[in-house]
């Protein structure tokens, strides 16, 4: 599966950062595990407890950015950044990702004699952030971080996908006005917040080399 991915180096990309004193406008990333739920219920705990850790580990080495982490939840890690990425750099770093967690989940469906039926979605997301410190943790706030766990929510009917909102790609001078996207309602949760736009990819239907192909000529960009 690994050859069907670009080995275009990330690095060579340019990376923007804005920032403030008391705030700064970066990025969210939210790996999280579609499947967990039936997994723990269906598996031995000291099995699951082994997997979980293993699973969470392959996901934070493959953390290509350099991004750092806010905190684990459950079957998701947030990881945020101070620099704003381009949308190729956020699909590598999430192929990166998907690649060593299925992997990861091969061998151990192997190692346990349990068909894992877990697989990787991520959603991005940025904007105004801003961090506090309580008993040594660093915390993140802000309405992004709100908005951000709302769109795991989102409707989307595939296990394996990459979520990006709109303003990713208008800061990278992208134009998606003229492809499929979508929108999600915040103001049940969340006071006056506006709705959000976003693109999802399907890695299913891409890795079958089926749709989406404008899509991902759009993130190569």
């Amino acid at each position: 599966m690994a050859n069907s991915y670009p080995t275009k180096n990330i690095k060579n990309v340019p990376v923007r950062s804005k920032q403030s004193d008391s705030s700064f406008y970066g990025t969210i990333l939210i790996p999280d595990m579609s499947g967990f739920t039936q997994f723990v219920n269906e598996i031995d705990p000291a099995i699951g407890r082994e997997t979980m850790k293993e699973l969470l580990h392959s996901i934070i080495e493959s953390n290509v950015l350099g991004l750092k982490i806010s905190e684990i939840e459950g079957d998701a890690i947030l990881f945020y950044s101070k620099n704003v990425y381009t949308p190729y750099q956020i699909k590598y770093q999430y192929e990166e990702m998907l690649i060593n967690f299925q992997r990861k989940v091969m061998q151990l469906s192997s190692k346990y004699n349990y068909n894992i039926k877990m697989s990787l979605k991520m959603i991005v997301h940025q904007g105004e952030l801003s961090i506090y410190t309580i008993n040594g943790f660093e915390k993140l706030y802000g309405k992004v971080v709100i908005e951000a766990h709302k769109l795991l929510k989102a409707p989307i009917n595939t296990t394996s996908y990459l979520l990006i909102t709109k303003n990713i790609f208008e800061s990278n001078g992208l134009n998606i006005s003229n492809l499929t996207h979508y929108r999600i309602p915040l103001d049940k949760i969340s006071g006056t917040f506006n709705q959000i736009d976003y693109l999802y990819f399907n890695y299913q239907e891409i890795l079958q080399n089926s749709t989406s192909q404008n899509h991902t000529n759009l993130l190569d960009e």
